[in-house]
């Protein structure tokens, strides 16, 4: 290693730790390695293959993305990979998004022994399902969830970080709560919706979490990875290059050393591996990072944070079937999810591969204490009861246990990661800034370090700031930032969009000679030496909103002088 280049290690091979290595790699100053503990990389995002035929696949991990503002880093990602060269990234490594079908007009409902075909879960009513409610209650899920949060949710639209800030003066309730004591709720109507809406017990969690959850989920345009989610990470990994990085490789030490360097200790396959960093960076879940017994010990606050922070337990289960039989019924389910009171709780249909023939995939997930009741059942008692509760929901239509040709599933509270982040009442404010501030050298990432927990825009957005600090500059644009011209009245403003920022206004925007600005017209920089077509008498700077919705590449940039009108 060059002498001027300072080393970091990257603890973790999952979307921070990855994506926190293409932006150190672009910087040029740093020699980075990732050290990953398992045999795989991409960490939560785990796409299982049962055979290598077409579409014989499920996503035991992360399995959707939600075309909004918010999950743009995820985007920007994308195409950031998919404009690499060959030599970089071959075409065979490309990533191709397809849509992902969040409902379908044949999904079933049963609830309360209640059974419906076609039924849409957020146009039901409580007594539909066997609820008795006040009469003022006897509306749809989705009437009664927006008239309890859609205010709040409307705030986090029209400006996240105040939307946000607002938000967590309800950090401290139960959403469950919030909903009887500050909406005034009745105990059965909050029973109907959770029951519906989310599964048991989630509404025991912090009102941030469950308001930010609604916020994604009413996303009405959604999409997925063709060929499996973890083409995403694998794209990563290659662009990284499989040399920077070790597998199996589980950290058991970090040391500082005389000269302020670190020493690095991990299990690996050959045996222990030993080696010294000028910088680490953790972009494991803490539950993992707890049990590195030889590290430093930092404030009170942050260990607390890491041994309290709560991820919420999740389960999946693909059963691979020898037709698609779901799609050949009277009320067909092409992609969607069907919800059920049972065990399985949720039974999510591919996205993919819809009308084909051959065997197909069935998804059944379940989160909270629907998940760990799954726990202490053996691999074949699980796979006997998700048949049983198949088999109800499908009663005589369906031979499933006929159709059944293998299963496979992961319970993520049995593994490092424990689930995603979802923080308990009374979390974010205690413990989420003493948990990603650096420790010196020492620097942390990770979707729970984010505000946008379980997602992963989240990881991105943490793996940023990581980066950032790690290099000491805020000014290092997000991977796939593209340069944006934007017209309003006279003035032209050149801003590079920053993924990362939620609010366009307070986003850090760059010029093409990356000096930070928040947005300036033509003649107030030396940008117009590079388009000297663009030219205007204004010089004050501006604030826009939607920014993010006018996206211009540098071609189409010096072909469209004119740029974008946003007040038309």
């Amino acid at each position: 290693m060059p002498a001027n280049k300072q080393s970091v290690c990257i603890v973790g091979g999952g979307v921070a730790g990855l994506y926190s290595a293409l932006l150190l790699q672009e910087q040029q100053d740093y020699d980075i390695h990732i050290l990953e503990a398992s045999n795989r990389i991409g960490g939560r995002i785990h796409t299982h293959r049962f055979t290598h035929e077409k579409n014989q696949y499920f996503e035991a991990g992360a399995m959707r993305i939600p075309r909004s503002a918010f999950h743009a880093p995820v985007f920007d990602l994308i195409d950031h990979l998919n404009d690499l060269p060959c030599a970089t990234l071959s075409e065979d490594k490309r990533i191709q998004l397809m849509p992902y079908r969040l409902n379908s007009p044949g999904n079933k409902l049963f609830i309360n022994s209640t059974q419906g075909d076609g039924c849409s879960v957020w146009d039901t009513l409580p007594s539909a399902v066997g609820w008795t409610v006040p009469p003022q209650y006897e509306r749809s899920a989705r009437d009664l969830m927006l008239s309890a949060i859609g205010p709040l949710v409307d705030a986090l639209h029209d400006d996240f970080d105040k939307g946000f800030e607002k938000l967590l003066a309800f950090d401290e309730y139960p959403f469950r709560q919030y909903l009887q004591s500050v909406v005034g709720w009745p105990s059965a109507v909050v029973d109907f919706m959770e029951t519906l809406t989310s599964q048991s017990n989630q509404f025991m969690l912090s009102t941030v979490e469950m308001v930010m959850q609604f916020m994604d989920f009413n996303t009405k345009d959604w999409v997925t990875i063709a060929d499996g989610m973890d083409r995403l990470p694998l794209a990563m990994a290659h662009t990284v290059g499989l040399e920077h990085i070790t597998f199996g490789a589980r950290v058991t030490g970090v040391f500082p050393t005389e000269s302020g360097r670190l020493t690095v200790r991990a299990s690996a396959y050959h045996g222990e591996l030993k080696e010294t960093f000028d910088k680490v960076l953790f972009a494991i879940p803490p539950a993992a990072l707890k049990m590195i017994v030889d590290r430093p010990r930092w404030s009170p606050s942050k260990e607390c944070a890491i041994r309290a922070m709560h991820f919420e337990p999740l389960y999946k289960m693909g059963l691979r079937f020898k037709t698609r039989f779901w799609e050949r019924l009277p009320t067909p389910s092409c992609g969607g999810q069907s919800t059920t009171d049972l065990p399985i709780r949720w039974v999510v249909y591919p996205s993919y591969g819809i009308g084909e023939d051959g065997p197909g995939v069935l998804l059944l997930y379940a989160w909270m204490t629907d998940a760990t009741t799954w726990l202490p059942l053996s691999e074949a008692e699980r796979r006997t009861l998700a048949l049983q509760c198949l088999a109800r929901l499908y009663d005589d239509q369906v031979d499933v246990y006929g159709q059944l040709i293998e299963t496979f599933d992961v319970a993520w509270c049995a593994t490092a990661a424990t689930g995603d982040a979802m923080f308990l009442p009374g979390q974010f404010r205690p413990h989420f800034e003493a948990a990603r501030c650096p420790e010196g050298n020492i620097f942390f990432a990770g979707e729970h370090l984010s505000r946008h927990h379980t997602w992963i825009s989240g990881a991105i957005e943490s793996a940023l700031q990581s980066v950032r600090d790690i290099v000491g500059s805020q000014d290092i644009p997000a991977l796939g930032t593209k340069m944006e011209v934007i017209q309003a009245e006279e003035t032209v403003v050149f801003v590079r969009m920053d993924p990362s920022a939620t609010d366009a206004g307070a986003a850090l925007v760059t010029d093409v000679t990356d000096a930070p600005v928040l947005a300036y017209s033509a003649l107030d920089s030396d940008i117009e030496n590079y388009l000297p077509q663009f030219h205007t008498d204004a010089r004050t700077p501006r604030d826009f909103d939607n920014i993010r919705d006018y996206r211009w590449d540098w071609d189409m940039l010096q072909s469209e002088p004119q740029g974008v009108n946003i007040l038309a």
